[in-house]
């Protein structure tokens, strides 16, 4: 690994909480920053960190990206099972991403903000079925102190 493949800095309450070394890949498909639109937004964020701060929300981050109108395509419906909704899957990446963003940067994460990213790893799990990733993922944000 290079630096340049190092992701920033965690703040603490982020690094105490989520210990598994799937939240510092930046490779992995199912890894909340190894997907573009995580890594992405882990990078600009990071970059803007001191715009950050305690009542930075999810849907604010979201809204600044464009990317606001990801909240409600995570209530896509999949109609054939066979064939998932691109709009959900987008969606559920991105906001998935942005919430272990503001998590990794701030280490803290809004109560609509962290139901919005649980819902999404549960889109993901739905879609993609039950990948240890996703599932430790769901499971630590289960268990994050709202």
């Amino acid at each position: 690994m290079t630096d340049d493949d190092r992701l920033p800095t965690p703040a603490p309450a982020f690094a105490a909480h989520f210990t598994d070394p799937l939240y510092d890949d930046p490779a992995s498909e199912y890894a909340p920053f190894g997907t573009d639109e995580g890594a992405d937004l882990l990078h600009e964020w990071a970059d803007r960190r001191d715009e950050l701060g305690p009542s930075s929300t999810l849907a604010h981050l979201l809204e600044e990206e464009g990317a606001g109108e990801m909240l409600q395509d995570l209530d896509l419906p999949i109609t054939d099972p066979h064939r998932t909704p691109d709009g959900l899957v987008d969606a559920a990446t991105t906001v998935l991403g942005a919430g272990f963003t503001l998590l990794r940067l701030t280490g803290r994460l809004d109560d609509q903000g962290l139901a919005d990213t649980r819902k999404a790893v549960d889109v993901l799990l739905r879609v993609h079925g039950e990948q240890p990733e996703l599932v430790r993922q769901r499971d630590d944000l289960r268990s994050w102190p709202a």
